[in-house]
């Protein structure tokens, strides 16, 4: 996780304090703690999944960092057997194929640079989201 850049991490509501902890500062502050050590993490995406929804206020913390949700059914009884060679072997006979080339690195950062500069954030803007923090705490 320190060197990901994508990461899935699956069955994540299940996680105990001490990994929602490092969850939450990687997911904030793209930080990683090992040990003593503070690692900066090159993360731009993370993909979560789990079979339940948070039940507590502690794991609703996580929840809100997952900007995009979405929920899927159960795999199809057809899909099944493609599931399971994908798994066993890395490859199925079902086509995936598109015309589209796969998005490298350096179109996402790219992507990611242009939206920067396209939003310019007020100074109001900042100045209330700092003083809200303010009385908040």
């Amino acid at each position: 996780l320190p060197s990901a850049q994508v990461a899935f991490v699956d069955e994540i509501f299940k996680a105990n304090s001490a990994i929602l902890n490092a969850l939450l500062t990687l997911l904030n502050e793209r930080l990683f703690d090992n040990g003593a050590d503070r690692i900066e993490v090159p993360l731009l995406c993370m993909v979560g999944a789990s079979n339940e929804l948070p039940e507590s206020e502690e794991l609703d913390a996580l929840y809100d960092r997952f900007l995009i949700r979405r929920t899927v059914q159960q795999v199809s009884s057809n899909g099944l057997r493609d599931l399971a060679l994908l798994a066993s072997s890395g490859s199925t006979s079902r086509a995936f194929g598109t015309d589209e080339a796969p998005l490298s690195l350096e179109d996402f950062l790219g992507c990611r640079t242009k939206a920067v500069e396209a939003v310019a954030v007020p100074d109001r803007v900042v100045d209330l989201l700092v003083g809200l923090r303010e009385c908040l705490q």
